[in-house]
């Protein structure tokens, strides 16, 4: 049996519209963390002795090899969304309710 109206209002305002917002925000940030890791992702490969110094016990203390993993992934990330998804962009742009700038719940 189909969704009523109502249950597809409810999916929309508690599943789509914040996962956009969600995708946006992350979308963002990851294109202001590529902007700004120049100067890093060339000391990584360049002389890639830095440690992690991080002291309250995380699980896993990351490398250089980590760090340049990490700015892979997010260009993997940004390319998706520019990519063949483009088309779909808009569509999540306007699912956003909030501004860019408000807390969307991660």
């Amino acid at each position: 049996m189909p969704a009523t109206n109502e249950q597809v209002q409810q999916y929309v305002n508690s599943r789509v519209r914040p996962r956009c917002e969600q995708f946006r925000a992350l979308y963002n940030s990851c294109k202001d963390d590529i902007a700004s890791i120049a100067d890093v992702y060339a000391n990584l490969n360049d002389n890639p002795d830095w440690v992690d110094a991080r002291t309250d016990g995380p699980a896993h203390l990351l490398t250089p090899n980590d760090v340049l993993a990490w700015n892979a992934f997010i260009d993997a990330f940004t390319a998706l969304i520019e990519g063949p998804s483009a088309s779909e962009w808009p569509i999540v742009i306007q699912g956003c309710v909030r501004p860019v700038n408000a807390t969307v719940g991660f």
